[in-house]
């Protein structure tokens, strides 16, 4: 370990050299050439159009499932999950302590409740030693997340599911093409959603994909997501009934993101092979550091590393204040290397504002509300991976499209500001900036 050069952030050169990063999305003539394509058809917009068709057909393909549905968001997938294994109000869904809070929201979108459950602390997935103390007379069904692009331990949670009689929904948008016993997720529940946002593995831009093996489910999601009607999957230019049979949103997709998705789908494995590269290089690196806990995949799974998250142990480190402030001063002096070195969520979601009040959209009056309190000790694990960890890539520059040589660099980094934590804890603490 290099105890002799200055840290940058005290002065010294930076590791990692200027414009040493790729940035994401990784735009090549062939997916302009597909965008274009679909502005020359003249088709840009309609549940039916071809480039949505296409790619609800070559995604249901490349997981081996009955059914995709095509949407706005991700968020719309699991609204439209949501409401596929029938929730509606009064009903709970137990998701993770730790997610985006789109997760939660899904289920509030149908009129549901989320209950939060504590997470692994290797994993950072939901911990099913935790689910059954959450399940009442009104749980209906759990969400796991594969977060960071890990899936969860889905035959413990489906087992407890069946145990209770709930459905399962699997919230994969981080998680395109990662497998699970040699499944890839979106086929372990009975429905899932994706997310084709322009920082995910599979990126369109924007964008989201509801999929199931389930007729029903299916007739049930594509009624939500155009305004409650039965519109035929394969009807093109014929005459609409409009018949809303229920209450509907607009959460179809667009021509542009679905081929931009579809082309860059082609593309979808080789980025996770080199995601996974570059995780083995930095885990290899980082885990002969003392006090640096690289992320864990169980051997039955595989991760496509939408984000690398590595934990430290601060008394392992010698440090023996605050923990956060830690964690902001490694981001910062990792940032001064050059690493990408960033922060992904910094508090479990009952914490938020929105779980902690009368759940409905906010309103300007709702300023200075009094809000419920909410205990950080009912969710140790979550709480304390938010306060201990950090994330090496970020949204723009994240690990699928570097070169291993980055990530040599970015250990060479840890081990040049590991050398110099004293002196680094010597200068004046300035917090890392969370924007509103």
């Amino acid at each position: 370990m290099a105890t002799t050069e200055r840290p940058a952030i005290a002065g010294g050169a930076p590791t990692v050299p200027a414009g040493a990063h790729r940035r994401w999305p990784d735009i090549r003539e062939e997916d302009r050439e597909a965008v274009l394509r679909a502005l020359d058809s003249g088709v840009v917009c309609g549940a039916n159009a071809p480039e949505i068709t296409a790619l609800q057909r070559e995604w249901a393909e490349y997981l081996g499932v009955e059914y995709c549905l095509a949407l706005n968001t991700g968020t719309a997938a699991l609204h439209c999950a949501c409401a596929a294994v029938g929730l509606g109000p009064g009903d709970e869904v137990i998701v993770p302590a730790f997610t985006f809070v789109a997760t939660a929201m899904a289920v509030v979108h149908q009129g549901a409740t989320p209950v939060f459950s504590d997470v692994d602390p290797r994993t950072y997935t939901i911990d099913p030693a935790r689910i059954e103390e959450r399940i009442g007379e009104r749980t209906r069904a759990i969400m796991p997340v594969h977060l960071h692009g890990l899936p969860a331990d889905m035959d413990d949670i489906r087992a407890i599911a069946e145990r209770h009689g709930l459905a399962v929904i699997e919230d994969a948008a981080q998680s395109h093409g990662a497998t699970y016993r040699g499944r890839k997720t979106g086929t372990l529940a009975d429905c899932a959603g994706f997310s084709l946002n322009a920082t995910k593995n599979l990126s369109g831009g924007e964008g989201g994909l509801f999929v199931t093996n389930d007729p029903d489910h299916f007739i049930a999601a594509r009624r939500l997501s155009v305004f409650g009607e039965d519109v035929n999957p394969t009807s093109l230019g014929e005459f609409r009934r409009y018949w809303t049979r229920g209450v509907g949103w607009n959460y179809r997709n667009q021509e542009l993101s679905s081929a931009l998705a579809r082309s860059q789908l082609r593309r979808l494995d080789a980025y996770n092979e080199v995601a996974q590269e570059n995780a083995r290089v930095l885990s290899e690196g980082l885990e002969r550091l003392p006090g640096i806990v690289p992320p864990h995949v169980p051997e039955d799974r595989t991760s496509i590393w939408h984000k690398y998250r590595l934990r430290f142990d601060a008394s392992a480190l010698g440090w023996t204040g605050d923990v956060v402030e830690l964690r902001d001063r490694l981001v910062r002096a990792l940032r001064a290397e050059g690493v990408e070195a960033v922060l992904w969520q910094v508090v479990p979601l009952p914490a938020y504002p929105a779980f902690r009040r009368e759940l409905r959209p906010w309103r300007p009056r709702d300023e200075g509300e009094e809000l419920r309190p909410w205990d950080p000790a009912e969710y140790p694990a979550a709480s304390e991976l938010l306060d201990c960890s950090l994330i090496l890539g970020s949204e723009t520059q994240p690990l699928f499209v570097q070169k291993p040589e980055l990530m040599r660099q970015y250990v060479q980094a840890f081990e040049k500001v590991l050398a110099n934590l004293e002196a680094i804890a010597a200068l004046p603490f300035e917090p890392v900036p969370l924007v509103d």
